[in-house]
């Protein structure tokens, strides 16, 4: 099975040309933000530099996101989002997509089913701490004309590329029953994606997009990159990538269509508790351990403070035992803000 380990990531930042957050020194700041904030937060990014300048220099930038709505949000979900959040806490301009109709089409769910649940994650995120009043949350549904930006750059792409873009976890959704493959619903999901991305350059005005995704999503920058290629259009798109949350039960990672690969928001305090102490499972270094992975990207923990866990994690003595039953009550409180009135 894919594992989504230090080997992945170094094939595919070797593979793509990106600069590694991680593993070299990052040499640039997001208006306050340190690099060594930036380096807990993401793993790598492609072409940021490039972003940083332009927000230095004034010109009119933009971070844009997408949230996956084919269930309930996990963790990966959540950590996407609260990165999300923070940036914008840190002066950036934010957009968050809810991809109602990606997942209408690659996930062949109902339209009332992920229409619904797009409103109940809006809530949902804005309990959490996104400004909807100084940045942008909005669904695919009710934003029609990303459609006509859609249908003018499908002009510039062909079926190559749109296999080209094939998320690296296709093959375990294909086995499991939950993703067709590269079928004309998900060509279709994958250019509005692409067109969430390109709008903000050829109708919103921005000279420089920010695109924050999981690291296994890397492909959809790239057929972006290609569409503002092709059309020569004058803005850029730089990205940076999160390290995927590996999956409990032996799966690469946290997946909303593979339940028993995630913490959920809905869970309750006990089940969550007994994942988390229980069934951690065997793991070589701290980065490879789930329940560290969760700390960094789903907790308000300081770099201090995780600098201190990682020591814990790695010793897997009773520090880390007590460090884990801490962490429970800390992602607990985050969660508990899904079913919150």
């Amino acid at each position: 099975m894919l594992r989504f380990d230090d080997g992945y990531y170094q094939d595919v930042i070797k593979k793509h040309h990106y600069d590694p957050m991680e593993f070299n020194p990052i040499d640039f700041n997001l208006n306050q933000i340190t690099p060594r904030v930036l380096q807990y937060k993401w793993l790598c990014h492609y072409k940021g530099n490039d972003f940083a300048n332009a927000l230095h220099d004034g010109k009119n930038c933009i971070v844009t996101t997408g949230i996956g709505l084919s269930g309930i949000p996990h963790l990966g979900t959540l950590s996407q989002i609260l990165r999300a959040i923070f940036l914008q806490k840190n002066g950036l301009e934010v957009q968050i997509v809810l991809g109602d109709l990606d997942s209408y089409n690659a996930r062949n769910q109902p339209l009332d089913v992920v229409l619904e649940r797009a409103e109940r994650y809006r809530v949902f995120i804005k309990k959490l701490g996104f400004n909807d009043s100084i940045g942008v949350l909005r669904s695919q549904y009710d934003y029609e004309e990303i459609l006509k930006t859609a249908y003018l750059i499908s002009k510039v792409l062909r079926d190559q590329d749109f296999k080209d873009a094939e998320e690296d976890l296709s093959d375990l959704y294909q086995k499991k029953g939950i993703y067709p493959g590269i079928e004309f619903p998900v060509k279709q999901a994958i250019l509005l994606m692409t067109a969430d991305f390109i709008h903000l350059g050829k109708v919103g005005g921005y000279s420089n997009i920010l695109i924050t995704l999981g690291l296994e999503e890397h492909l959809y920058v790239q057929i972006a990159n290609k569409v503002i290629e092709r059309m020569e259009y004058p803005f850029e798109i730089s990205s940076m990538y999160s390290r995927i949350i590996k999956g409990f039960n032996g799966y690469p990672k946290m997946s909303k269509s593979i339940p028993e690969s995630s913490i959920t928001v809905d869970m309750s305090y006990q089940k969550m508790y007994d994942m988390i102490m229980y069934q951690e499972g065997d793991y070589n270094s701290p980065m490879d351990s789930v329940v560290y992975q969760m700390m960094c990207a789903v907790s308000n923990y300081s770099p201090d403070e995780l600098d201190s866990l990682f020591e814990m994690c790695n010793s897997k003595g009773e520090a880390w035992i007590n460090a884990k039953k801490e962490y429970v009550s800390h992602l607990f409180e985050i969660c508990s803000q899904w079913n919150s009135k």
